[in-house]
């Protein structure tokens, strides 16, 4: 899980951004308990973060579909 700490570094354009990511803002602020970033869910299985609390499956849906389109910006890579 990533800090708020870290998520200061993330200019407030970045893609990977969960407020970026055009999910629903009900969806952004349930996740916003524990996460920051798209790419936090990268090493989780559906059922790890349905395992979170306050995530439902369409929630993991929402996820993988804006992870799917994440493109990060050139500087990133």
């Amino acid at each position: 899980m990533i800090t708020n700490f870290e998520f200061v570094f993330l200019p407030e354009d970045h893609p990977d951004r969960l407020e970026n990511s055009g999910m629903s803002k009900l969806f952004v602020s349930r996740l916003r308990i524990n996460f920051t970033r798209l790419t936090d869910f990268d090493d989780m299985s559906d059922v790890e973060i349905l395992r979170q609390p306050n995530v439902s499956r369409q929630m993991v849906k929402a996820i993988r579909e804006a992870r799917a389109r994440l493109v990060f910006p050139a500087s990133d890579r």
